[in-house]
């Protein structure tokens, strides 16, 4: 699919505050990855500590995806990856 940053809603792959929330639940920490190819985006998981989530978001930077950490209030924490 072609790269296409407007929400689901509007015909788009961008799903974050439509299909899921930045907010990690309380206490934990979310892990959201970004394909910058299509511009589609997901929930990698909620981890309990940020060193598991960044040790994680490690794992998953490759080129072409962005990978955010999140906390519980939807603050982002860190990002890494490239366009």
């Amino acid at each position: 699919m072609p790269y296409d940053p407007r929400p689901v809603s509007e015909g788009g792959n961008a799903g974050i505050g439509e299909t899921f929330s930045r907010e990690a639940p309380p206490g934990k920490f979310r892990l959201v990855c970004v394909d910058t190819f299509d511009g589609g985006d997901w929930v990698q998981g909620d981890f309990d500590t940020i060193e598991a989530a960044m040790a994680e978001a490690k794992k998953h930077n490759t080129e072409m995806m962005r990978i955010y950490v999140y906390d519980d209030t939807g603050r982002c924490l860190d990002g890494m990856g490239t366009f």
